[in-house]
C-alpha cells in the first residue's frame, strides 16, 4: 500500500521538502528573496538625480534599460 501511495504523491512530497528547505535557508538569511523593487527604486533615484527634469517616462526607461544591463546573481544556488 506505501507503495501506491508513493508513487500517487511522491511529487507533491519533494515540492514541500523543498518549499521547506528553502524556507528553512531564507529565515536563515541564507537565501534571500531577491528584492526588484529596491533595485529599481534605488535607480530610479539614480538616475532622477542625474537628470531632475527629465519627464517621468524618459527615466522609467532610462531604469528599466540599466536593470536589464545589471549582471546576473552570481552564486550556485543549485545544491
Amino acid at each position: 500500500m506505501s507503495d501506491s501511495f508513493m508513487q500517487n504523491h511522491q511529487s507533491a512530497l519533494d515540492n514541500q521538502m523543498e518549499d521547506n528547505a528553502i524556507q528553512d535557508l531564507q529565515d536563515a538569511g541564507i537565501y534571500p528573496d531577491p528584492d526588484n523593487d529596491a533595485v529599481l527604486e534605488n535607480l530610479y533615484e539614480q538616475v532622477k538625480d542625474e537628470f531632475p527634469d527629465a519627464p517621468d517616462t524618459v527615466i522609467e526607461y532610462t531604469v528599466q534599460k540599466k536593470f536589464e544591463e545589471l549582471p546576473e546573481p552570481t552564486g550556485d544556488y543549485d545544491d
